[in-house]
């Protein structure tokens, strides 16, 4: 059977780094083939030269659907070849309604042509083909105003019917989407809706190459698996015939491994502490946006995670605790200071010793365009101030040393941070913020797109800070993750405390079922409420 996509021989250098070394990958036609590797191992680079973007050394080899492509590909000449992307970013126009960023592409055209659009019939004909793919979304809808989910699938079944439309127009047999980390953002009870999704896509004759670092995801949807490490291809296989820990072996190496297994072990801080577990943080009746009154405390050197549904609440916590979003009422108590949260700000936050590490590192956390030491020392630059000057030298010198600690890549400071990996910018991310020695860190999905060398990297570096006395509180969608890394586990539900996972019972199945039993208790008690009001 001819490959869906095959590329022989690909290469790229970047000044004097090899970003690729001859790079072999076939996907078979009605596959969901895998692409693992760690941050920096050439993905990116890989999936760039597929899309355009990058120009590969001479004499690499690529075909879709059999058909030989001249390299290099021209910008924005992919998807005429049968090739689409969703990036993670997804790439829609948040103001815009669905339907105009299904026919986006087209508008300049039918503009041109003088001709009206009859939105009537592009609603119904969006409408007919998002349901096509099991999307009940309603096209009129305004994308911002979509769950995470749901925009994620509006941009895959956009870019699965332009394939198909691809494939009618040229009588290709094949065509080929790629899918860069679509479940980032997405709670773990979110991601079967993908799923589905994809089989779709793959039943109506494309093949998918799947990125991600959710070894859990690739379990569940690939059929093979391809793994990059340091630009070469470490193994291709198929899922059914290698365990989890052999393919983090093949993304990190056999040494690697046995550091990570050792890094990732359940911690004992609390007990190296010295037995001081005197309460360093208290939230009282926090209230704002989904969360009612909820109550929380944290000791001395914790990790303390928070674990609910998607509305339950619990991804306001981190931005209500900041000052990021407008509270109605509570307070924090913090060591010797108590806050009113209904007059808290970000500022505030800062002067209190709280730091905090949101989910969209892009939009929220980085300067994209500026230099990774400045974004690490963005908090403390009055240090490296003399007479109204600022001694770059010196800063970029204490950025480096905290770039080698953290085993940041590349160690190069004075590039822009939005050209590093997502891994590597997390850690620049918390970098910054540990250099203030906050008291509370508060963690909003803290490794999402990040490769499990550095997720072993944050979680060692955070454990080294609870030994000194910071106290933390970790929210997450990855329940094995709060397994991990968390003395206690703090369910949410309604907005409200509703139940703890402790140690003696930490495990990820423990937290589900504390999830899932709050989400039921509280159903159970709105019906009950509901039935008790007069109609």
């Amino acid at each position: 059977m001819t490959a869906a996509l095959e590329l022989k021989g690909i290469s790229k250098v970047f000044g004097g780094t090899r970003a690729l070394w001859d790079v072999d990958l076939d996907v078979e036609q009605g596959e969901v083939l895998a692409l693992l590797g760690e941050n920096g191992c050439g993905k990116s680079t890989l999936v760039k030269v597929l899309a355009g973007v990058h120009e590969p050394e001479p004499g690499g080899f690529l075909a879709v659907d059999g058909r030989p492509v001249d390299l290099p590909i021209p910008t924005g000449a992919a998807s005429g070849l049968g090739l689409s992307f969703v990036h993670q970013d997804l790439g829609l126009a948040g103001p815009l309604t669905v339907v105009e960023n299904l026919v986006g592409s087209s508008l300049a055209t039918v503009a041109r042509s003088g001709r009206r659009i009859s939105w009537r019939r592009e609603v119904r004909d969006a409408s007919r083909m998002l349901l096509s793919y099991g999307v009940g979304v309603d096209p009129r809808a305004v994308v911002n105003d979509l769950s995470p989910v749901d925009q994620a699938l509006v941009a895959i079944a956009r870019a699965a019917d332009q394939l198909r439309q691809f494939r009618e127009q040229t009588g290709a047999a094949s065509s080929v989407l790629i899918l860069d980390e679509p479940t980032v953002f997405l709670p773990e009870q979110e991601v079967e809706f993908l799923f589905d999704l994809i089989r779709e896509v793959v039943a109506s004759g494309s093949s998918v190459v799947f990125i991600s670092h959710d070894l859990a995801a690739v379990r569940a949807i690939a059929d093979r698996v391809t793994v990059l490490r340091d630009g070469r291809v470490a193994a291709t296989t198929r899922m059914s015939d290698v365990s989890d820990d052999e393919i983090v072996e093949l993304i990190v190496g056999s040494a690697s491994a046995a550091a990570l297994d050792e890094a990732t072990a359940p911690n004992d801080l609390l007990d190296q502490a010295a037995g001081d577990v005197r309460t360093s943080v208290r939230v009282t009746g926090l209230t704002g946006g989904r969360v009612h009154g909820l109550d929380l405390e944290v000791a001395t050197g914790e990790v303390v995670g928070l674990a609910g549904l998607m509305g339950s609440g619990v991804e306001d916590v981190p931005y209500l605790l900041f000052g990021a979003r407008p509270s109605a009422g509570g307070r924090l108590e913090i060591d010797a200071a108590t806050v009113d949260l209904g007059r808290h700000s970000p500022a505030a936050a800062v002067a209190l010793g709280i730091a905090l590490i949101p989910a969209d590192r892009r939009r929220d956390a980085i300067a994209p365009a500026v230099s990774v030491a400045e974004n690490m020392m963005l908090l403390v630059a009055r240090r490296f101030s003399r007479g109204g000057r600022l001694r770059l030298g010196d800063l970029r010198d204490t950025a480096d040393a905290r770039a080698e600690s953290l085993d940041v890549r590349p160690r190069r400071t004075s590039v822009p941070i939005g050209t590093l990996s997502g891994g590597n910018a997390q850690k620049v991310v918390l970098a910054k913020w540990l250099e203030i020695e906050p008291r509370l860190l508060v963690l909003h999905e803290p490794t999402q797109g990040v490769d499990v060398a550095a997720r072993a990297e944050i979680y060692r570096v955070i454990q080294r800070a609870t030994t000194s006395g910071m106290s933390v509180i970790w929210v997450s969608s990855d329940f094995d993750e709060l397994a991990t890394v968390c003395h206690r586990v703090v369910v949410v539900s309604d907005g409200r405390t509703a139940g703890v996972v402790d140690r003696s019972r930490m495990s990820p199945e423990a937290i589900s079922t504390g999830v899932y039993a709050a989400a039921r208790a509280t159903t159970e008690s709105s019906l009950s409420t509901a039935e008790k009001v007069p109609q």
